[in-house]
C-alpha cells in the first residue's frame, strides 16, 4: 500500500463501550446489514432492526440515535469486509492498471448483486448527521486503502493523483447507473476504457502533471 493512507477507527459519540455493550452494538449492525441485504433502505424501519436484533427499540436508539448513523455503521462493516477479501487474496494482473481494474470489477460485481448498498452510499454522501458523516469518512478511507492495494512502486504523490482521477471516473459512472441513466455493464465498460486511457497517458508523460488531489472522498462509492 502507498504510504500516508491509513484507515481510522470508527468514531464513538460517547465513552468507550463495555464488552457486552460492544457485542450488542455489533449484533445490531450485523442484523441491520442482513436486513439491508434483503430490502431497500427506505423499507427498513428502526423497529424492524430492534426486533430482529432482539433488543428494545429504546436500546437501539441509545446505540444509534438516527437511522443514518445505523446504516453508516452498516455500510462501513460491508466495506471493511470487501477490504478484507481484497487483502487476503493477491490481486490479479501484472501492472497497476490491471490490479486496479481487478479490485474495481470486484466492487462493481458486489454492487450489482446488492444495488441497495450503493443507494445507501448516495444517502450518506449527503447526510447532515455529524456521526453518520464521520462514519462515512472512515468508510471512504477504507475504500481508498482497498484501491491503493493495487498500486505499487509508485510515489505517494502520483498514487494520490491516480486514485483521485480513478475515483472521480468511478463515482460518475456508478452514480449514473444508480440513477437509472445507464446499465451497469455500460458503466463498467466506460470505467475500464477511461482508466486505460488515463494510465496510458500517464506512462507517456515525463512531466509531473496537475497538482495532486487532496482530501480524497469516495464520491458515492466503497469502490
Amino acid at each position: 500500500m502507498a504510504d500516508g493512507w491509513r484507515t481510522q477507527s470508527p468514531p464513538s459519540p460517547g465513552p468507550p463501550l463495555a464488552k457486552s455493550q460492544a457485542e450488542r452494538r455489533q449484533r445490531i449492525v450485523r442484523t441491520a446489514l442482513d436486513l439491508l441485504s434483503e430490502s431497500d433502505y427506505d423499507a427498513i424501519q428502526m423497529r424492524d432492526v430492534a426486533e430482529a436484533s432482539n433488543v428494545a427499540l429504546a436500546t437501539l436508539y441509545r446505540y444509534f440515535p438516527s437511522k443514518e448513523q445505523l446504516f453508516a455503521a452498516v455500510q462501513l462493516e460491508w466495506v471493511e469486509r470487501l477490504h478484507q477479501r481484497v487483502t487476503q487474496r493477491p490481486l490479479r494482473g501484472g501492472s497497476n492498471l490491471e490490479r486496479l481494474l481487478d479490485v474495481i470489477h470486484k466492487s462493481i460485481r458486489a454492487f450489482k448483486k446488492k444495488p441497495q448498498f450503493y443507494r445507501v452510499l448516495l444517502i450518506l454522501e449527503a447526510t447532515k448527521d455529524p456521526i453518520a458523516r464521520d462514519l462515512y469518512d472512515v468508510m471512504s478511507q477504507t475504500t481508498t486503502a482497498t484501491y491503493l492495494e493495487a498500486i505499487v512502486d509508485v510515489d505517494p504523490e502520483s498514487s494520490n493523483r491516480l486514485l483521485g482521477t480513478t475515483l472521480a471516473i468511478l463515482g460518475a459512472e456508478m452514480r449514473a447507473w444508480a440513477l437509472g441513466n445507464r446499465p451497469i455493464e455500460v458503466a463498467e465498460k466506460n470505467i475500464e476504457e477511461s482508466l486505460r486511457l488515463l494510465f496510458t497517458y500517464r506512462e507517456e508523460q515525463s512531466a509531473s502533471g496537475p497538482a495532486p488531489v487532496s482530501g480524497l472522498r469516495v464520491a458515492g462509492h466503497p469502490g
